[in-house]
């Protein structure tokens, strides 16, 4: 049996033109792991093609535990209530890779 630990996978769909404002608020709560992509889709605000810097999208995957998701969680709901459009949601995640399941790894 592999030792697991559970925590919260947050997901942030953004405008590429805010890859940094991303990066700023992981930094300000030590978030030193993440994965980023380039996105598209569609959906509310229509076909994001990503042909065009304009209208591309990034997607941030971030694994932290749930005493750092509320921080998390707090911070992109301050930016989107400043009209930051970020599309956020989250999981429950088990977590199989024993270096992540240490206690510093929160």
């Amino acid at each position: 049996m592999d030792s697991l630990c559970n925590q919260k996978l947050v997901q942030i769909i953004t405008s590429n033109i805010l890859d940094s404002r991303i990066k700023k608020i992981f930094k300000k709560l030590s978030i030193n792991s993440y994965t980023n992509l380039n996105v598209n889709g569609e959906g509310d605000s229509g076909l994001q093609s990503g042909h065009f810097d304009a209208d591309s999208n990034i997607m941030f995957m971030v694994m932290v535990s749930s005493d750092k998701f509320d921080s998390l969680i707090a911070e992109l709901n301050r930016d989107i209530e400043k009209g930051y459009h970020h599309f956020v949601f989250s999981l429950n995640a088990e977590v199989h890779s024993p270096n992540k399941c240490r206690p510093s790894a929160k």
